[in-house]
């Protein structure tokens, strides 16, 4: 059996006092979770390029995203498969104006027995629509092999001096920025 006694009183006096005051201020849930969600992506790039040449299958894979506090992500990966040569590159950089994407990155390749491994890579494509009224998106041939600080200077700049070809199958999405 327990006994009230001051001590009880006054434990429970508190205990009353701190469910009556007011709650402490802090933000509003709203405010809260601007505050913990990822900035919204202002621009993006995805898609598949395959190109045919003779024996050599050339696929590219990429997708990228640019969000409103300036940061990039993605990745794009490359597969020849005439020698046969594979490598990934995380992206570090891309651009969007109208239907073209700038896309650029450092090679990361797991088996780190290419000599290009760490260096730069860059490409950009075109998308010209869907379905029958698309006019066959483009994709350009890819730099490999470039100085640090190139990636970003390609993504500045958006030169469109890269020889281009059609994607013979695949499709690539451009959305964003102007």
């Amino acid at each position: 059996m327990h006994r009230f006694t001051t001590r009880t009183g006054i434990a429970l006096c508190c205990i009353a006092l701190a469910c009556d005051s007011p709650q402490p201020t802090g933000p509003t849930d709203a405010q809260f979770a601007a505050t913990v969600t990822p900035a919204s992506v202002i621009a993006s790039a995805t898609g598949a390029a395959h190109r045919i040449r003779g024996d050599e299958l050339w696929v590219l894979s990429f997708e990228a995203q640019k969000r409103a506090d300036g940061t990039v992500t993605g990745q794009y990966r490359v597969d020849r498969k005439d020698i046969p040569v594979s490598f990934n590159v995380d992206v570090t950089c891309m651009s969007v104006s109208g239907n073209i994407a700038w896309i650029a990155g450092i090679i990361r390749n797991q088996a780190g027995d290419l000599a290009i491994d760490g260096t730069v890579s860059y490409f950009f494509v075109i998308d010209n629509g869907e379905g029958p009224n698309g006019g066959g998106d483009i994709v350009s041939g890819l730099r490999l092999n470039d100085q640090a600080g190139e990636d970003s200077r390609f993504c500045d700049e958006q030169p469109l001096l890269l020889p281009t070809a059609p994607i013979e199958l695949g499709n690539v999405q451009v959305r964003g920025e102007g």
